[in-house]
């Protein structure tokens, strides 16, 4: 098959077009995959993509393509008209941060909804990506927003940064795709039914904290290591584990502290070194506020159970 079959598919599919002499819908198709390699009967792959800026009047109308679309809008507007999940025709408003997921076999039409429009759009096959579709479907709603930090930008772009035409780099936007169309449906899941799944790098903290709570820890240096902004950590830690970062790692310090204070006779300040904390002072502060009392009356005070 050759590369640009794709796009007389594409062509012998569009029902009406409006375009400016600032953009021509043969665009989308600079960045065109081959089809020829065997993993294409077996697994999803892209047929294009492209960062592109319309002006209005821009407008296409397309039905019965064989083929996914993804538009991503990173400023000014568009408006998408198709079917909903009740097989209705409804608008969409594009606007900045949206991502639509678009089921190219059916009828749909993008329009530029202001002077400007700025969006990045991907085909890809409908082969196994198809059961995603349906569930995203099912669940009622293929718009999504996105904010800086949200899980599906990410997968979002590391489908786009493997950009090279060859059977390896192929395989691995197949393995890119899978990631993307989960993480759609994942999100859509945890609305739908209250359930979530962990982050990769929220489980690592975790575990991080509760082995090695002794070890000094930044909230800089931790956003640098993972690529996370440390305010997304902070609240995504919160989500799933009721406590920030530090409040939990203080949590586990002070109930590694009791023992201790129970257990052993070493004193206050080495009890502190041996937690991670290396003001004394501070661990002091620290272990009154969370038991009402300060680590020696703790001692004094608290009953050992053999």
């Amino acid at each position: 098959m050759s590369k640009k079959l794709f796009s007389t598919e594409f062509f012998s599919c569009l029902i009406s077009s409006e375009t400016s002499n600032r953009f021509s819908l043969s665009d989308y198709f600079e960045n065109a995959y081959s089809r020829e390699y065997d993993f294409c009967d077996a697994l999803p792959y892209e047929l294009c993509h492209k960062s592109v800026s319309v002006t209005s009047p821009f407008s296409y109308e397309v039905a019965s393509l064989d083929a996914l679309c993804i538009v991503h809008t990173t400023n000014g507007a568009g408006r998408l008209y198709c079917e909903n999940a009740n097989g209705i025709n409804a608008g969409y408003d594009l606007t900045k941060g949206t991502l639509a997921l678009i089921d190219c076999r059916k009828n749909h039409k993008l329009v530029c909804q202001h002077n400007i429009w700025d969006y990045t759009i991907c085909f890809v096959s409908t082969a196994v990506l198809e059961c995603y579709l349906h569930k995203i479907h099912r669940l009622g709603n293929f718009i999504y927003q996105l904010d800086r930090y949200s899980d599906i930008l990410t997968t979002w772009e590391q489908v786009l940064r493997n950009d090279v035409d060859a059977e390896l780099q192929g395989m691995m936007r197949s393995r890119d795709l899978v990631n993307f169309f989960t993480q759609l449906y994942l999100v859509r899941a945890v609305e739908q039914t209250g359930s979530y799944h962990i982050p990769s790098y929220i489980a690592d903290m975790h575990q991080r904290f509760t082995a090695a709570y002794q070890e000094a820890y930044s909230l800089d240096e931790l956003a640098l290591e993972y690529g996370i902004n440390k305010f997304r950590l902070c609240r995504e830690f919160a989500r799933y584990y009721e406590y920030t970062p530090i409040q939990y790692l203080n949590k586990i310090r002070i109930e590694r502290a009791k023992e201790l204070l129970l257990h052993t006779d070493e004193k206050i300040v080495d009890i502190s070194q041996m937690v991670g904390i290396e003001n004394t002072n501070h661990f002091i502060r620290l272990f009154k506020e969370k038991t009402g009392v300060t680590p020696l009356t703790y001692r004094r005070e608290t009953p050992v159970i053999n």
